[in-house]
């Protein structure tokens, strides 16, 4: 009962400083002075009115926070958006400019082989036989034929293992099984030379690496030297094979050395097939 005459009571207040301040504005027109009794009422409603100003200045000061914490919460998502792009822009340029550089050079390639050859993409590669082979996109319709050499701007990537008419099978000379056909010919026959002369047989050991037997008991050899196909085997001649890494003279009859492949077989993206002609090619051209 208490509280509901209070509420009434506070009604009637709040009733009353409406009545008074309705009957303020009517007759302040036109007066250039206040009564005594208007100098005390508005004496007595100036904190009411400074509170009420105040409450006033905060609510707007908080809707403005607001709508501006929103307007940049929409910039910095946009600005996030716009880095984000210009990330995905830089990259796809790095990425243009490491295929361009790629391009000249198996451009660089072409026009420094004798032989003639045939561009083709690597599109596929079993994660189990990843040192073992590769496909790429060209195949007996193009002319390519099992045993051609497959090179990039690096060097000697392998040799054609079979052929479908779209496709080809590349086996790398990281495989362990490349030296069986790939350097030599009917298991005899130097597979690989130096620029001094030097002639050996190539073979594909554990690890990817290449390990070259001389003829000579004593041949001339050093760390860092090329090592090229000679062409007494399936493979033409002066194609890049690798570089001496290490000379092993442990053997005082057979001399050797490990050769570290000069193709990164992990980074194949585009190779060279060597169109070399067939045995019956060289024979109905013969005279």
């Amino acid at each position: 009962m208490r509280y509901n005459k209070h509420l009434r009571l506070l009604g009637v207040a709040l009733g009353a400083l409406v009545v008074i301040f309705i009957t303020m504005a009517l007759t302040a027109r036109g007066r250039t002075a206040i009564t005594p009794l208007e100098k005390g009422i508005a004496t007595v409603l100036y904190p009411f009115q400074v509170a009420t100003d105040w409450v006033g200045d905060r609510a707007r000061g908080i809707v403005d926070s607001i709508r501006e914490l929103t307007r940049l919460r929409e910039e910095n998502a946009a600005l996030r958006q716009q880095v984000a792009d210009m990330a995905q822009d830089r990259a796809l340029i790095v990425q243009l400019q490491q295929e361009n550089e790629r391009l000249r050079k198996e451009l660089g390639l072409k026009e420094r082989t004798p032989y003639p050859m045939l561009t083709a993409e690597v599109i596929s590669r079993s994660a189990e036989s990843w040192y073992q082979t590769v496909i790429i996109s060209r195949g007996s319709r193009d002319g390519v034929r099992q045993g051609m050499a497959v090179v990039n701007w690096q060097g000697l990537v392998g040799k054609i293992a079979y052929t479908t008419p779209y496709t080809s099978t590349v086996q790398l000379v990281s495989d362990v099984g490349f030296s069986e056909a790939g350097f030599t010919e009917a298991g005899f026959g130097a597979g690989a030379k130096l620029p001094n002369g030097e002639q050996g047989v190539l073979e594909t050991v554990e690890g990817g690496y290449l390990r070259m037997r001389f003829w000579s008991t004593d041949p001339s050899v050093a760390v860092g030297q090329p090592v090229f196909t000679s062409g007494q085997g399936i493979l033409p001649a002066d194609l890049l094979v690798g570089w001496i890494e290490e000379v092993d003279t442990s053997s005082s009859f057979v001399k050797s050395a490990l050769v570290r492949p000069a193709v990164d077989v992990h980074k194949l993206e585009v190779v060279q097939v060597v169109l070399t002609p067939s045995e019956d090619d060289r024979g109905s051209s013969a005279p």
